[in-house]
């Protein structure tokens, strides 16, 4: 029976998904975890174009495979995107390479770069790519899909909005790993900041669990339905 593959970044974007799901083992790269069910497939190996490439090629080792998905946490580039909210955007673009891609849904753009952007990257982005969302992983599983000749999907949650002031978040980031630990410890002697990150944390919990109803309702739908044609590969400019 075909599944669906869902990439995502980290386990804490789909955690109320995997906790029902039986865990696999991915021998070839360590830092890859999967959760499977009868109706998909999950996996994740941390923040970035490489991690989620190696998550996605390791789902589509699992077996049959009719449509991947992105999934997990986005920044806003605009109003219209505020924290908390749960998108699908429709054309998810890759910044380093310039390449389009067709998403599925009918919310917006998304553009996928290799650092977490700050304000000011945020708006930079907004304004050259007409952007509305941002992110580090989605134009990688985006090419994995085309590769595969699979229709791509992509489910974003709003972590934070275009004007949040946070700090540098790239310097918690190792190896496509987000240091807990170190950012308590940063933010721990900094009161400035503790509204902010509270604000971020609530909806980023309020948007995650929001995307991952939506993507249960979605797989039920697809389980009873065809899968919506969606021609694989990149959109010329």
């Amino acid at each position: 029976m075909a599944r669906v593959a869902i990439i995502a970044a980290m386990f804490r974007e789909v955690h109320p998904l995997v906790r029902s799901m039986q865990p696999l083992k991915y021998l070839p790269d360590r830092r890859v975890q999967l959760y499977q069910n009868k109706s998909a497939v999950i996996a994740y190996a941390g923040m970035g174009r490489e991690p989620a490439t190696a998550a996605c090629r390791a789902v589509l080792a699992t077996g049959d495979i009719n449509a991947v998905v992105s999934a997990g946490w986005a920044g806003g580039l605009n109003p219209k995107a505020f924290a908390g909210q749960v998108v699908e955007p429709a054309i998810v673009i890759d910044a380093l390479s310039g390449k389009k891609y067709e998403a599925g849904g009918d919310g917006g753009t998304l553009v996928t770069v290799q650092l977490v952007a700050g304000l000011e990257e945020k708006r930079r982005l907004g304004e050259l790519y007409q952007g509305d969302y941002v992110d580090m992983e989605a134009a990688a599983v985006a090419e994995c899909a085309r590769e595969a000749s699979l229709p791509f999907y992509c489910f974003k949650a709003i972590s934070d909005a275009h004007d949040a002031r946070l700090p540098d978040m790239n310097q918690f980031n190792r190896n496509g790993q987000f240091s807990a630990w170190r950012f308590i410890a940063y933010i721990a002697v900094r009161p400035s900041l503790w509204r902010v990150v509270s604000d971020m944390s609530h909806a980023s919990l309020d948007s995650r669990d929001a995307l991952c109803k939506r993507l249960e309702r979605w797989l039920a739908n697809s389980s009873h339905q065809p899968m919506p044609t969606i021609r694989p590969g990149t959109i010329k400019s």
